[in-house]
């Protein structure tokens, strides 16, 4: 457990407590969970030691009514933070025990994870587990550097082994017809002041003590113009505006794709949730950087276009863009403390 005033990203491998408990285990570990993605860095999961399971639940008091009425997001976060969470028991010599949906008179109960047995770990589960504490969401550009086809082959494959599949957007059209969506979806939200406010709530101008939220380098804005940046996002539609910037990160990104599932339920939520998380690691361990375009799946009017422009059923989860950059600051973090009990 990190000790209080700590750093959750400075977590140090020779803590982990090889001759304690599992339950004292579990706990270190957990370390590396609570350093997945979420939506606005919302952080929406909560964790319960019973016995020598940890349990994952979810923490629906920082849902996102308007942005995620459904909590499928919500859910897609905490698939991220299990599977972060599978790889650091791995890499410390165990196979892992992991049952989801353990409790169907308890929706809010998602997963119940052990040790499991001892079993060592593969080297790509070792890449990524070391990708944990680089991984970091990059809002900015990305290099022109393009990236070579097999690691995108081998990212559709991760997808698939998890449950979901991931779609690359590849040819000028489709690309596109997808910015168009994306600038749609961003008109619709920036006329919402529902949605405005939403957004403004999560935004900490040079604020840590929460550990949560977007900070003020995480939008390449400097520390005067965020502190003034909730205000304006109340207040002002802006809709266009995130239109025009969202189209030239569109344009400038390498590879865009969109992860999807074949149904659209909190199970399979949850995969795509774990298969982003494997994504997201093994793309850091390659050494890629990756962010999203997610408008176009929050808008549900828009969402249901989606699958006619990429050509395939199934359910579009997220909008995902990976590319090389240097590597940014860490968005804060809650401690182990704040999400245990």
């Amino acid at each position: 457990m990190s000790q209080p005033g700590s750093d959750p990203w400075a977590i140090a491998e020779a803590d982990f407590p090889a001759s304690g408990t599992a339950a004292e285990r579990l706990t270190f570990l957990l370390g590396y969970a609570v350093l997945a993605p979420s939506t606005h860095n919302s952080q929406p999961w909560r964790f319960r030691l019973r016995g020598d399971r940890l349990e994952l639940v979810a923490d629906r008091t920082r849902a996102l009514a308007v942005s995620d009425p459904e909590d499928r997001e919500l859910t897609l976060s905490c698939g991220c933070a299990l599977y972060q969470l599978r790889v650091a028991i791995r890499r410390f010599g165990f196979r892992g025990e992991v049952t989801t949906w353990p409790d169907p008179t308890d929706p809010d109960l998602f997963a119940r994870i052990g040790l499991g047995e001892p079993g060592e770990a593969t080297a790509e589960e070792l890449a990524e587990f070391g990708a944990i504490p680089r991984r970091r969401t990059h809002r900015g550009a990305f290099d022109a550097r393009s990236v070579a086809a097999d690691v995108l082959t081998e990212l559709r494959l991760l997808a698939t082994e998890e449950g979901a599949w991931l779609h690359l957007v590849e040819t000028p059209a489709e690309r596109a017809a997808l910015a168009d969506l994306i600038n749609e979806a961003d008109a619709r939200q920036g006329s919402d002041p529902s949605f405005r406010r939403e957004l403004a709530a999560w935004l900490h101008p040079s604020r840590r003590e929460s550990g949560d939220g977007i900070p003020d380098h995480a939008l390449g804005v400097d520390d005067l113009k965020f502190y003034r940046g909730p205000l304006v996002v109340r207040t002002f539609d802006r809709g266009d505006g995130e239109a025009a910037r969202d189209r030239q990160v569109t344009d400038g990104s390498p590879v865009l794709a969109v992860l999807g599932t074949d149904h659209d339920t909190p199970p399979a939520w949850l995969k795509a949730g774990q298969a982003l998380g494997r994504l997201l690691l093994r793309a850091r361990s390659l050494g890629l950087f990756s962010s999203y375009l997610n408008q176009p799946v929050e808008v549900p009017e828009v969402r249901g276009k989606l699958p006619d422009v990429l050509g395939r059923d199934g359910k579009p989860q997220l909008v995902l863009r990976f590319g090389y950059a240097a590597e940014p600051a860490p968005s804060p973090r809650r401690p182990v403390e704040s999400v245990l009990g």
